[in-house]
């Protein structure tokens, strides 16, 4: 079963599954109204929109995407013709869009179940504006041995709970490992911690 067929078969649950770890979510949201300013905006694995709405009040055009036709589905019976949005199932590790094309990219949620978060990072690199801005918040599955365990536990349910068990300095090298300056890194509490993470592509 490919990446986004799975993510289809949980779209219509995702937002119940998301009430479970989003203890957080409220400090992103504000976070993101502090760091971002307008411009056009990329977020990839969107969801069902839980930053979409921010998003949306936030950027002069916004593309959000995921790689779930289905997600996609939701996010457009959730926020219809809105202005300024455009909504596409797409790939991060294929992101259809010109070299330099946006101002900033949020991948919320995402680096931490893909199988390669190389490729995402590379693409994401490639799209952004000189001076664009990466936000990359990420449940840290790695910060303590009961939270691995954990995570190891649930993942017998679903194969989409963690891919990389990492802690915040493990987000940053990885991030930074993919052509980025890290700028502010802060762990945020919730029963999976979540590291909010913003970078700059380095010259």
């Amino acid at each position: 079963m490919s990446e986004a067929q799975v993510w289809d078969r949980l779209a219509r649950r995702y937002d119940l599954i998301v009430r479970a770890f989003d203890r957080s979510y409220p400090a992103v949201r504000a976070r993101l109204a502090r760091d971002l300013a307008g411009g056009r905006i990329l977020e990839l694995a969107a969801g069902t929109g839980q930053f979409t709405a921010t998003l949306l009040d936030l950027a002069d055009e916004l593309v959000a995407t995921d790689v779930s036709p289905e997600m996609a589905a939701q996010l457009k019976a959730r926020f219809g013709e809105a202005p300024g949005l455009t909504i596409q199932a797409m790939s991060a590790y294929e992101i259809e869009a010109p070299a330099a094309s946006f101002d900033a990219v949020i991948c919320a949620n995402a680096l931490h179940v893909m199988d390669t978060p190389g490729e995402a990072l590379a693409e994401c690199r490639r799209v952004l504006r000189p001076g664009g801005r990466l936000v990359a918040p990420t449940f840290l599955h790695g910060v303590s041995a009961g939270r691995r365990t954990l995570s190891k536990g649930l993942s017998l349910v679903s194969p989409f709970v963690a891919k990389a068990r990492l802690d915040l300095p493990g987000l940053e090298a990885l991030v930074a490992a993919h052509g980025f300056e890290i700028m502010q890194a802060e762990q945020l509490p919730g029963l999976f911690p979540l590291g909010y993470l913003v970078a700059a592509p380095r010259s």
